[in-house]
């Protein structure tokens, strides 16, 4: 692949300790259709981007795990996750800072910065303590489970938005080392221009919702990923299974 990156990311899962029917789709059954589909795409890495888990109160990561085995993949917590447990699930006990997972990774050139929002919040000072100021425009890439910024998404913004996403856009727009922002939590496919960056939401696997209305809608039940092509340029591209 030569120092082309190429991610597939999956995100708002939402599985439970049981196998349950919920919203219209089989929970369970949507996130395998589209692991399924994703598992033997060329790839560097996987990334699962928040909710993986169905409740706070039923945080067991074990069946997603045993799924993901012999795959590279990363994790970071949403508003359905507890960060104690998902640390602990996935090993990350050391990467708690400020008592949110926030970490990163160097590949190909290029930096990853996975950050914690699952408290509805993001903390821009362990977000920023991970940034190389030396590191090029544009060299360094953050996955986090709430959109940074409004989204022209009527229900979401309206009910579910990141608490400090004025904060949280001026901060992006000031880094000139990110230049793109990848997320989710928005059961939505949908792309955004700010001044300065770029935001990629990335649908669910279980179910999708209508941007324009402001009441909760159900668009459809079909399982979307993304694959996001790291190069010259940036090619974010999502995709739904019938």
């Amino acid at each position: 692949m030569g120092d082309k990156i190429r991610i597939i990311q999956l995100s708002d899962m939402h599985i439970s300790s049981a196998d349950i029917v919920r919203n219209g789709a089989n929970i369970r059954r949507n996130f395998l259709k589209a692991l399924e589909k994703v598992r033997d795409m060329e790839h560097d890495f996987i990334v699962l981007s928040g909710d993986l888990a169905h409740d706070v109160d039923d945080n067991d990561y074990n069946w997603l795990k045993k799924k993901m085995q012999g795959l590279k993949y990363y994790v970071i917590p949403g508003n359905h996750d507890i960060t104690e447990i998902m640390a602990k699930s996935f090993g990350l006990e050391n990467d708690i800072i400020r008592g949110r997972i926030f970490y990163k990774i160097s590949f190909k050139g290029r930096d990853f910065i996975f950050a914690d929002t699952s408290i509805e919040w993001l903390d821009i000072r362990s977000l920023d303590g991970l940034v190389d100021k030396k590191s090029p425009e544009g060299g360094t890439f953050v996955f986090m489970h709430h959109p940074p910024s409004l989204c022209n998404s009527r229900h979401m913004d309206t009910y579910y938005p990141l608490s400090n996403h004025i904060e949280a856009t001026e901060y992006f727009n000031s880094c000139r080392q990110i230049e793109h922002v990848f997320c989710a939590h928005y059961h939505i496919a949908h792309h955004v221009n700010k001044e300065n960056f770029n935001i990629h939401i990335c649908p669910s696997t279980w179910y999708q919702i209508g941007r324009k209305p402001k009441k909760f809608n159900i668009l459809h039940s079909k399982p979307g990923y993304t694959v996001i092509e790291i190069d010259d340029s940036v090619s974010v591209k999502n995709h739904f299974i019938k």
